[in-house]
C-alpha cells in the first residue's frame, strides 16, 4: 500500500497492448462428507465477546488506534518528547487537528462502540482538550 517514504504505492499496470495474466480463483475443495469444523461454526463467533485486549495476530484494535492518536496529540502539545528527536516541542495547530479528528471519530462512531471504547474515547478527548486549553491560554498571555 505504502512505500518506505510513506507515499501511496501505485499498483503495477500492464503496458498498453499487454494483458495482465488471468488469475484463477478456485473455491476450497470440500467433499460432501466433510462437516464444518467447530472454528467455522458461525454461532460460536457470535458468542465471543471482545475483551479489550489486543491479540497480536489480529493487528490494531480500536483502543490501540485511539491511544495512538492521543499519543500523537500529546506529542504536538509538548507533553511527550518527539520520538525522532527526543525533544518536547509544541505545535498547537497540529494538536487541534488531532483533537478534531478524535471528535469526528466520536461523532461518526456514536452508538457503535462498546462501553469501554466509548469511555476511552471520552477520556482521551477530555484530557487532550483540557491540556490544549491550558496551552492555548498560556500562549495568549
Amino acid at each position: 500500500m505504502f512505500t518506505t517514504e510513506g507515499e501511496v504505492r501505485v499498483p503495477l499496470q500492464p503496458e498498453q497492448g499487454e494483458q495482465a495474466p488471468p488469475q484463477k480463483q478456485e473455491p476450497p475443495k470440500t467433499s460432501p462428507e466433510e462437516k464444518p469444523k467447530a472454528s467455522q461454526d458461525p454461532s460460536q463467533h457470535e458468542e465471543a465477546e471482545p475483551t479489550g485486549e489486543q491479540d497480536p495476530s489480529q493487528g490494531v484494535n480500536f483502543a490501540s488506534f485511539l491511544l495512538s492518536l492521543a499519543t500523537t496529540g500529546m506529542v504536538h502539545l509538548g507533553e511527550i518528547p518527539e520520538p525522532s528527536t527526543g525533544q518536547k516541542t509544541e505545535d498547537l495547530e497540529a494538536a487541534r487537528q488531532m483533537i478534531d479528528i478524535l471528535g469526528i471519530l466520536k461523532e461518526k462512531t456514536e452508538g457503535n462502540l462498546s462501553a469501554e471504547e466509548s469511555q476511552l474515547l471520552e477520556n482521551v478527548l477530555y484530557e487532550l482538550r483540557t491540556k490544549f486549553m491550558g496551552k492555548s491560554k498560556a500562549t495568549k498571555l
